[in-house]
């Protein structure tokens, strides 16, 4: 699947903020602002129901506004929403970002998905998922994120959990997918256990 972002990257958006902006490089992503341009090729991605189940565990088929609106709410509950880019191109692969924002109990949930097939398998969704982590525990003062997934998504279970995810429970059979129950994981992960990745986020010196 070909990701379509503007051939122009010089030129700045509504948001001000020129398209394939990076905010960290690890080694094999970079992580940017989420832009109202890239939601084109997110909604076109979607519409297929393998990368819809595994994103969320259904097919929608959203349309632009339903999401625009998704990526609006995690902004305003104190969240964030990055592009996924792969290096050293700075390719649109995916979405990433913390949501549903407690500032109270310091928690968070992570959301993930790489919507171009090709990158699929070969540790991009793993880097991804330890960048936005570090950046909710780094810069929302969070202690623990947590993710849920269907038991049916292998790839990105082992993916988290490399990550420094742990599983903390399941609801059986939570899910029916062409017949077939399968369950709800949940994982968390704790600032205390992470490892920040390297190359990832700046860091202060003393």
């Amino acid at each position: 699947m070909e990701i379509i972002v503007s051939d122009n990257q010089t030129a700045k958006n509504k948001e001000g903020i020129k398209a394939n902006t990076l905010n960290v490089q690890g080694r094999q992503v970079g992580l940017g602002p989420w832009l109202d341009e890239y939601l084109d090729s997110w909604v076109q991605a979607i519409q297929d129901p393998q990368l819809s189940i595994l994103s969320d565990g259904s097919f929608s088929m959203p349309t632009r506004e339903k999401e625009a609106e998704t990526f609006q709410l995690t902004r305003k509950e104190g969240g964030a929403n990055f592009g996924i880019f792969a290096l050293p191109e700075v390719k649109l692969i995916g979405v990433c970002g913390i949501y549903r924002v407690n500032q109270r109990n310091q928690s968070g949930v992570l959301g993930i998905s790489i919507f171009d097939k090709d990158y699929w398998g070969k540790g991009y969704g793993t880097e991804a998922v330890k960048l936005t982590v570090d950046f909710g525990f780094r810069f929302l003062n969070l202690h623990t994120i947590q993710l849920t997934t269907g038991s049916f998504n292998t790839r990105a279970l082992r993916a988290y959990e490399k990550a420094g995810f742990k599983e903390i429970g399941r609801w059986r059979e939570a899910q029916q997918l062409a017949g077939k129950r399968y369950d709800d994981v949940y994982m968390d992960c704790l600032a205390s256990e992470f490892e920040a990745p390297s190359p990832g986020w700046f860091t202060l010196q003393d």
